[in-house]
């Protein structure tokens, strides 16, 4: 083989490296993105893209449990969309001080079909529909919608882009879109369990508990008379892929391998036998459970085709 012939090899060899890093990096990027966008006080995100929705047997299952169906049709009713149509993704999360982790409650909505003005319009509709009005105020951070009896407030980020909540929340989305406070990228832990449930995900969703959950998380875990199946929880992931249709994954981060290995087994012996309190629908969720450890990591698979409609 000439020399020239080594150097052209090498040459194309490293352009593929490169290109694929280069797609990793952005697929990174685009994982990512919300975590620049959201304020480093929240402690849970959920984001449903309803595009990829339609392709995903288990985030639509999971979708018809969690959404509220009279919700969903004051929507439809009172401005004229279909929710899942009209937008692309929708982000909710939770937030607050080291000491309230749930005192707020946000909403990104990033339009498809409709854009921010015809969002913003919606939400006034609904508005006027329970009695109220809406005032148009102008905040440090620009100007929002506002409800006039100060329930909620509505800001426009991009021309497709809005963000709802209360005004402090929504204030607080946008002085992080000026950089005057500081991101969830910054979250280390956050951005770490992000990272494994969002690349592709239709639904996908994070919590990290603040270390003084970790007592109400044994509470919870514990099945009768069993040691917590939820010992030394840390934070909970969630995620439904179009590639692997039926499958929704839990996934839950401990203090340390042995106690991964402890609480797995505890959840394989309940899910192996629910107690006969459980729910019919549960018990088929719970029997569908495949249990792996990696680590502190304890990863569920179940088949979200068991969850009922709630409409």
């Amino acid at each position: 083989m000439s020399r020239s012939t080594k150097v052209a090899g090498t040459a194309a060899i490293a352009t593929v490296v490169l290109l694929y890093a280069i797609i990793e990096h952005g697929r990174t990027l685009r994982t990512n993105r919300i975590l620049y966008e959201l304020p480093k006080t929240a402690c849970a995100v959920l984001r449903i893209d309803a595009v990829a929705l339609a392709d995903s047997q288990s985030a639509q299952a999971l979708f018809d449990w969690l959404a509220p169906p009279e919700r969903l049709s004051e929507i439809e009713a009172g401005c004229g969309l279909a929710p899942l149509a009209a937008l692309r993704d929708a982000t909710v999360w939770v937030g607050g001080p080291e000491g309230e982790p749930f005192q707020s409650v946000g909403l990104l909505l990033r339009g498809r079909t409709a854009d921010a003005e015809t969002i913003a319009q919606c939400y006034r509709s609904l508005v006027e529909a329970r009695g109220s009005a809406i005032d148009r105020v102008t905040t440090p951070t620009g100007p929002i919608l506002r409800s006039r009896d100060g329930a909620s407030a509505l800001a426009k980020v991009d021309d497709y882009t809005v963000v709802t909540g209360s005004s402090e929340t929504v204030a607080e989305f946008m002085a992080v879109a000026r950089g005057t406070v500081p991101s969830l990228i910054e979250a280390a832990g956050f951005r770490d369990l992000w990272s494994r449930v969002a690349g592709d995900a239709a639904i996908a969703g994070v919590f990290v508990a603040p270390p003084r959950w970790q007592s109400a998380f044994e509470r919870i875990g514990a099945f009768g008379d069993q040691a917590s199946a939820f010992t030394g929880v840390k934070s909970l992931g969630l995620t439904t892929r179009a590639r692997i249709p039926t499958a929704l994954k839990v996934m839950v981060e401990v203090t340390d391998a042995d106690t991964a290995r402890r609480d797995a087994a505890l959840m394989k012996a309940w899910t192996d036998s629910p107690p006969e309190t459980v729910e019919p629908y549960l018990v088929d969720l719970a029997r569908s459970a495949h249990i792996d450890v990696d680590g502190p990591w304890i990863t569920v698979t179940l088949d979200a085709s068991s969850l009922p409609k709630r409409h």
